[in-house]
């Protein structure tokens, strides 16, 4: 098998991998979404807080350690 094959069949097994888990965990928030019945806003609103909170810990990751040499970051020159 070619180098370029077995990138492409890498990258379908990849894909759909991701696709099931997106599905499996669509189906469970979906499931926690039916059981409390809340209304279109306060998911909404939840939804952008949990958004916010997984952000925010992945910039907190991202800049907690030192930056590589070469490596441009934003913000405040020090």
């Amino acid at each position: 098998m070619k180098t370029k094959d077995l990138l492409e069949q890498f990258e379908k097994t990849y894909r759909q991998e991701k696709q099931k888990e997106a599905e499996e965990l669509h189906n469970a928030i979906a499931a926690v979404l039916a059981e409390h019945q809340a209304e279109i806003q306060t998911v909404l609103y939840v939804l952008e807080m949990v958004k916010f909170e997984l952000l925010a810990e992945k910039l907190k990751q991202l800049f907690a350690t030192e930056p590589k040499p070469g490596e441009i970051r934003f913000g405040k020159p020090e």
